[in-house]
């Protein structure tokens, strides 16, 4: 009787190649969905971080509209590409409001292509609009809408970021 156990002993002793390769495999499954859980994080970021950015340079608009107060009216444009070069640096010379007005538009406009994603392919540049509605009438004021859509890195749907705000007093 002893050799009996003996030989059951030798048998039980040890890990058997098959349970070996199933504990690899189900170790193999479980660090794979680790890694797509840690690319979807990685891209739920980069997404939060181009609506921050967008947030930020729609406001930095609203901002220079705000400060431009002679010259509201100008700020109406909308473009798929770049709108027209400013005749002169407004930092460093003495601008009119129109001319400060273009020179705005298209300093926000290079800031919004420079930071916001182009697309998945890399070629979608950001598009962005400046809607100006003078009111109906004298006591209505000035309502503006600032937009800025892009398409992120990840996907092939637009992201949008807009914001409406008036202003009180044209001068």
């Amino acid at each position: 009787m002893p050799i009996v156990s003996a030989r059951r002993m030798r048998r039980h002793r040890g890990v058997s190649i098959v349970e070996a390769l199933v504990a690899l495999l189900v170790l193999s499954v479980g660090m794979l969905g680790i890694a797509v859980m840690y690319l979807e994080s990685v891209r739920a970021n980069r997404t939060a971080l181009s609506r921050t950015l967008a947030v930020h340079l729609v406001n930095d608009m609203a901002d220079r509209i705000r400060a431009n107060r002679m010259g509201l009216d100008k700020y109406d444009a909308s473009f798929g590409t770049a709108p027209p070069a400013p005749k002169m640096d407004c930092v460093a010379n003495d601008c009119t409001a129109a001319d400060l007005a273009v020179y705005d538009l298209r300093q926000w406009y290079d800031a919004v292509v420079r930071t916001l994603p182009q697309g998945a392919d890399g070629n979608t540049a950001p598009q962005v609009e400046v809607k100006y509605n003078a009111g109906a009438t004298s006591n209505d004021p000035a309502r503006y809408t600032v937009t800025a859509r892009w398409k992120d890195v990840g996907g092939d749907d637009f992201l949008v970021t807009s914001l409406e705000f008036t202003t009180i007093g044209s001068t």
